[in-house]
């Protein structure tokens, strides 16, 4: 059981509790307990969040409008935002110039490009420099990876002056409305790293110097903010490999104990696999809450590359034609899986659904090919002499023009749900009622306390 089912469970304890008392309050402070504590977060913080739990809880006058149980559960929620970063302090929308920094093993080269793309499509010139001239085929990588994105890209491959590359850089890439330049690591940190990001900080200039940190680094990650913050003046954080790591909320908290904000969560291997992070939408989706306003920002930007709205994503009534528009710009926007967790609905989603591969999604069109446009637009007039013809035309069995119709029938029930959701909660600033989303995919709909 991960860090947000563990706290989901001590929030559902507090909610569901028959009697409502110090024992229920203290039995989930200790659920909660354990789970920080398993996910690496410092021993001192989780102690500092019970107490602060355990005092509203004992306090007399309640805010108006709320029993004694909704506020405790809105204090609960509000403290683990709290501990995992707060509000933070806002992403910079158009910065000019970004260094990257970090250990061997971040992931840094990887996010150099991620961040390039993020910026790209918000409408920047962006350009990438090669300047970790320290470790063995960096620049090949880096070039690699830009070649993929259609970025532009500056490197002097075999230069081992990264000072030298960085003024070179700016010379012939004037004009860009950004620049990021990726740096040298070392197994760890040490003087002769220091000099070199010192050397790169000085010919380069940025405003913007991030930390790329892996979420598997725990509570180390304070120690690690600190140490390049002394060095060059750290000001925001990325932190990798977010979703594989049990020690992803010691890394959080520690880099808010650090007084680093966190402004992106390296998701996956892919160069669209970077989210901006918000703790509360982080916490709402691991917990199970989800997060329908990120899934709508990620499907407006499939939108030019299928012909398929956001909003029609979330119709609840279609076609074998729409489903298989659905299926494939859904994996553009990542796994299945991820997609899931965003709307709070992985534990319903059929596992085949999940599990759903490109090969598996060509198979499908291969066989919706040999359909008429009547049986695509009226799945439900499929028979057996139908599904015969149309397995021997496309050169497939007739059990998988079945699979075919059963994922077609598991995603109309689930994109049918979707109807439910008041439309102007979408449009709200802000994002989904995270509370409303619970509702609908957990198996009780009585619940009163909405978190926001």
């Amino acid at each position: 059981m991960g860090l947000g089912e563990k706290l989901r469970g001590a929030m559902d304890s507090l909610r569901k509790a028959a009697v409502f008392d110090k024992t229920t309050i203290k039995e989930a402070v200790k659920e909660i307990q354990r789970a920080l504590i398993a996910a690496d977060v410092e021993v001192k913080l989780v102690l500092e969040l019970s107490k602060r739990i355990e005092k509203e809880a004992a306090r007399e006058k309640l805010p108006a409008g709320l029993s004694r149980r909704e506020h405790v559960v809105k204090v609960t929620y509000d403290a683990l935002v709290e501990l995992i970063g707060g509000t933070g302090k806002k992403l910079p929308e158009k910065p000019k110039k970004i260094l990257l920094v970090g250990l061997f093993g971040a992931g840094k080269t990887t996010t150099v490009a991620k961040l390039a793309k993020y910026y790209m499509k918000r409408g920047m010139k962006v350009g990438v420099i090669a300047a970790d001239t320290y470790r063995p085929a960096a620049f090949e990588q880096l070039e690699q990876l830009t070649g993929k994105g259609r970025i532009a890209f500056f490197g002097i491959k075999k230069e081992k002056r990264a000072a030298k590359v960085i003024e070179k850089a700016l010379k012939e890439m004037k004009g860009f409305d950004l620049l990021i330049a990726d740096s040298a690591g070392r197994n760890a940190f040490d003087k002769d790293l220091v000099k070199e990001i010192k050397e790169i900080n000085s010919a380069f200039k940025p405003e913007e110097k991030w930390l790329v940190l892996g979420a598997d680094i725990g509570q180390l990650a304070k120690k690690q903010a600190t140490a390049f913050h002394d060095a060059v003046g750290v000001n925001g954080v990325i932190i990798t490999r977010i979703d594989g790591s049990a020690k992803g909320g010691g890394a959080l908290s520690a880099c808010h104990v650090a007084k680093c904000p966190v402004y992106f969560l390296g998701t996956g291997e892919k160069l669209d696999d970077l989210q901006e992070f918000d703790a509360e939408r982080y916490l709402g989706r691991i917990m199970g809450y989800g997060d329908l306003q990120a899934l709508l920002e990620k499907a407006k930007e499939v939108t030019e590359e299928e012909e398929l709205s956001p909003e029609e994503l979330l119709k609840g009534e279609f076609n074998l034609d729409t489903f298989y528009k659905q299926l494939k710009a859904t994996r553009k926007m990542g796994p299945l899986t991820k997609v899931a967790e965003m709307l709070g609905m992985k534990m319903q989603m059929p596992k085949e659904m999940l599990e759903m591969t490109e090969e598996k999604l060509d198979g499908f069109k291969v066989m919706m090919d040999s359909m008429t446009k009547e049986e695509k637009l009226s799945p439900d007039t499929m028979n057996r002499s139908r599904i015969q013809r149309i397995a021997k035309g496309s050169g497939t069995s007739e059990n998988q023009v079945r699979e075919l119709l059963k994922a077609y029938k598991q995603m109309s029930n689930v994109f049918k749900k979707f109807r439910k959701l008041d439309e102007k909660a979408l449009q709200k600033k802000g994002g989904l009622d995270m509370q409303k989303l619970a509702q609908m995919f957990g198996k009780k709909k009585k619940k009163k306390f909405r978190i926001r």
